[in-house]
């Protein structure tokens, strides 16, 4: 694995400052900054994008002649509406001008009025409903917009002239002429505005021919309004202009006849033909005045007598060349009508499979380049999660468990990480193996090896302890035949001198994993573990000792509570010239505090928090263990009955030891012992100095529901502890 490679994605700032250091730099958004995930989410990300782009592109122009089409099948269908209200609007217009003229030349002249405007206010009414989708901001153009507002307009202004007729059909008929012109212009605008947006041949054609027939039809209607009114004035005569607009209106049929001609298909002309030949059931009579009246010369048609025109007559026989030409306009309509629909129909199919064709492709091209991609990061992930297992799980549990043995018993098999490809991926994998397992036979070596030298340190202090005993024998011997008060304080303090001789001993054992195999066989009260401890020490003449009366330790651990609070009155007297004050009681919240308070140096902060860390990591044994071997045995005796111990800066100096005794390890005896006897280094003890009574706590006592409780301002004497009668000098663990 390269010295640079970053296991853990906190170690970024410190890989990329390594990088730097080496000569090479890297910017900000550099690819190689990169996770591979993101670098192969890249190279699918980017070219699906461009893909979407595209395909986006070619459904947006699919969308758009969808739409366009759509908007002609609506104008090709509203166009079939106004068709038929300009086809009402003729009727309409020529029936009124008759009315106007002679309402009796006809029979029956005023219900075909009433009837016509009631069809085109029927036919009106659809156009107006049709015309409510179709506006600017629905894409249509604005002149066809425009024209529907005309005609919807000029239709309504017609519907109210409409009305007039019955009281002044004189002034009522001019104005209805007027909207009727008016609303069939912009018919007709509207009628050949129908295919703008698309490009279909067919369609336009139909249009242009659909145009022209509208227009042949309207100048029709107008000669067949002229001469009605002409035919139905008493006596018939037929007015300058009237003559004029009758031959103007004869010249625009022929000229937009022959346009229709030119659009119109063979198909379509020989319809037109048979429609407007045949008529709808045109008489031999109709056929006669409309013949008449094509032959007759312009001087005779000023004063119309022939007995043969009549005004019924004329009208009906032009009528039915008109409804011929209507019959082959509504084909039209509803041609034009019907390919508008195929187109729609056909714009509607290529857009749909034009979006699911590149929607496919699109998912194929991203399905397969993220399996692929997968195929890459998911052994990757597998790879780099297995690997930071065993760097910052797998790999340390194995050490420390080789470390809490001696290597012998413990399997050194490792498990592979569980990549089995046959690329570059896997043969990364395997080779991680071979040094996670190379990691672990070294740990197996060195645990063996630490078991062989915590073997030598048990030999050599059980070798010691026994020595020490025999000593400590003599020196009991000599203490009770002793009467000199000067010998027997020196045989105390070789006592003292033995005892702590004995502790080095237990302390090689506590380095070499083993327990103390002398205990106590039952529980020990915490003044008689605390007079114990001092014992211990060579100074125990500096220590003043305030324990609370009725707390007691397991025997189980009493032993190690000892050998833990001398460890640490041992450090507490060596490094102060003062007192050193030990006072225990128990805590409302549970347990019991022990505290050891110096008045020396003290311990710089930051040398303050190692050693705390170390408390509460006890390392493995080696050299360095040596220098601190006190701290090293606190913490492993600690760690072994859940006994924490902390160090703090005391005031105004000093350093204070705190010891929180666990409920399983200590407890409140229901009737408090009796007092003890002092012992001589607490009878001899100097009184406490004044900033040490800010260490000793207040006594605890039982409520009555049995939980300690706090007694304020009832602080114990330093005289006030007392020795069982009887018991020795030196505390034999």
């Amino acid at each position: 694995m390269s010295r640079h490679t970053v296991t853990n994605p906190g170690d970024w700032g410190r890989h990329a400052a390594a990088r730097t250091r080496a000569g090479v730099t890297w910017s900000r958004f550099a690819p190689t900054r990169w996770r591979v995930r993101w670098r192969l989410a890249a190279i699918v990300v980017v070219p699906a994008i461009t893909a979407a782009c595209l395909g986006g592109i070619t459904i947006d122009r699919y969308a758009s002649g969808w739409l366009a089409a759509d908007r002609v099948q609506n104008l090709a269908q509203m166009n079939v509406s106004v068709v038929r209200l300009v086809q009402a609007l003729e009727d309409e217009r020529d029936l009124s001008l008759g009315y106007a003229a002679n309402r009796v030349a006809v029979p029956d002249l005023a219900r075909k009025l009433r009837l016509a405007q009631q069809t085109s206010a029927s036919a009106g009414q659809a156009v107006r409903a049709g015309a409510a989708g179709i506006r600017s901001g629905a894409g249509y153009q604005a002149t066809i917009v425009q024209d529907l507002a005309a005609l919807l307009q000029a239709v309504t202004n017609l519907q109210r002239a409409g009305k007039a007729m019955s009281s002044s059909p004189a002034s009522a008929s001019v104005s209805v002429q007027s909207y009727a012109d008016q609303a069939i212009q912009a018919a007709d605008t509207f009628s050949a505005s129908v295919g703008n947006g698309t490009s279909d041949a067919d369609l336009n054609g139909n249009e242009a021919a659909l145009g022209a027939l509208l227009r042949v039809e309207n100048q029709m209607s107008v000669q067949r309004g002229l001469l009605f009114v002409a035919l139905g004035s008493s006596p018939p005569a037929l007015s300058p202009a009237a003559l004029t607009a009758l031959l103007q209106a004869q010249q625009q049929q022929a000229a937009d006849q022959a346009e229709f001609t030119a659009s119109a298909s063979q198909a379509e002309l020989a319809d037109f033909g048979r429609t407007a030949a045949g008529g709808a059931a045109m008489t031999e009579e109709a056929l006669a005045l409309t013949n008449a009246v094509s032959d007759m010369p312009l001087t005779a048609l000023n004063n119309v007598s022939n007995p043969k025109l009549t005004a019924p007559g004329w009208y009906g026989a032009m009528s039915a060349t008109i409804d011929g030409t209507r019959q082959m306009a509504d084909q039209l309509a509803g041609g034009i009508a019907a390919r508008a629909g195929t187109l729609r129909s056909q714009a509607t199919s290529g857009l749909a499979f034009t979006s699911v064709l590149t929607v496919v492709l699109l998912g194929l091209a991203v399905l397969i380049s993220t399996m692929v991609a997968k195929s890459l990061t998911r052994p990757l992930r597998k790879l780099r999660l297995d690997a930071l297992d065993v760097a910052n799980r797998r790999l340390p549990e194995m050490v420390r468990r080789l470390s809490e043995s001696d290597g012998a018993s413990e399997r050194v098999e490792i498990d592979p990480i569980d990549v089995t490809s046959a690329d570059e991926i896997g043969e990364v994998a395997r080779a991680f193996d071979q040094v996670h397992r190379e990691a672990v036979q070294l740990a197996a070596h060195q645990a063996r090896l630490r078991g062989n030298l915590s073997a030598m340190f048990v030999n050599l202090s059980r070798r010691s302890q026994m020595l020490v005993e025999r000593q400590l024998g003599i020196i009991d011997s000599l203490e009770q035949s002793e009467q000199d008060p000067d010998r027997l304080s020196n045989l105390f303090r070789l006592d003292h001198l033995a005892t702590r001789m004995r502790r080095n001993s237990d302390n090689l054992l506590v380095l070499a994993g083993h327990e103390d195999h002398r205990m106590w066989g039952q529980r020990v009260p915490l003044v008689d573990v605390v007079r114990a401890a001092i014992s211990e020490i060579e100074q125990y003449e500096r220590v003043v000792a305030n324990i609370q009366q009725g707390v007691l330790i397991t025997w189980r651990a009493s032993s190690d509570v000892v050998h833990l609070v001398a460890e640490l009155v041992e450090n507490a007297a060596v490094f102060s010239s003062a007192p050193v004050l030990v006072t225990g009681h128990m805590l409302t919240a549970g347990g019991v505090l022990v505290q050891i308070a110096d008045e020396g140096l003290g311990i710089a902060q930051q040398d303050l928090q190692h050693a705390n860390w170390r408390l509460d990591n006890p390392p493995v044994i080696d050299v360095g263990v040596s220098g601190r071997m006190g701290l090293f045995v606190v913490g492993r005796l600690a760690a072994r009955h859940g006994i924490r111990v902390r160090l703090t800066q005391a005031q105004p100096r000093g350093v204070l030891a705190l010891v929180w005794l666990p409920e399983t390890v200590a407890e409140l005896e229901a009737a408090p012992l009796p007092s003890s006897p002092l012992r001589r280094f607490e009878a001899d003890a100097p009184s406490a100095p004044a900033w040490m009574t800010a260490f000793v706590p207040s006594p605890v006592v039982t409520s009555a529901a049995g939980l300690p409780t706090r007694v304020p301002n009832a602080n114990f004497a330093p005289g006030s502890i007392r020795r069982p009668a009887g018991q020795h000098a030196r505390h034999q663990t």
